[in-house]
């Protein structure tokens, strides 16, 4: 497991965020599909076979083109090395080495930068504020 630094992971970010948010467009979408479509469709009609064969065959195409692309914004976030914690509340997890521990830098959808991290086993419910040094002198000096 490759470790991120506040700096590196904070870097990452512009890119984390648009998967991150185009993986819950696409479970919006996917969400939106399975509602919109019955499992079994009764359709009495002449071509009722048919197009009841057409429409289910089209809502599954859609279905599993867009759960892949879903699960590709997925595995392009690992691929950066950050951990999908939760899509809905669109937090990720930066691995993070705080003192020779393991722990994480953790961020949630609509904070602009890196200020909480945790430890492995606190999770989201533990996340610490990190101090910045030279953000607590500028405060100071006002």
């Amino acid at each position: 497991m490759a470790y991120f630094t506040i700096e590196e992971a904070e870097k990452c970010l512009p890119s984390v965020e648009r998967l991150l948010k185009k993986a819950q467009r696409l479970r919006d979408r996917i969400a939106w599909i399975l509602e919109t479509n019955d499992v079994v469709l009764e359709v009495s009609s002449d071509e009722g076979f048919h197009y009841f064969m057409t429409e289910q065959v089209r809502a599954n195409k859609e279905f599993h083109r867009l759960y892949h692309q879903f699960y590709k914004a997925i595995e392009d976030l690992n691929t950066l090395g950050v951990m999908v914690k939760d899509i809905d509340d669109g937090l990720i997890d930066f691995p993070f080495l705080f003192n020779g521990h393991d722990a994480f830098l953790c961020w949630q959808l609509g904070e602009e930068k890196i200020r909480y991290w945790h430890d492995c086993e606190s999770g989201v419910e533990g996340r610490k504020l990190i101090l910045d040094i030279d953000e607590l002198m500028q405060e100071r000096d006002l």
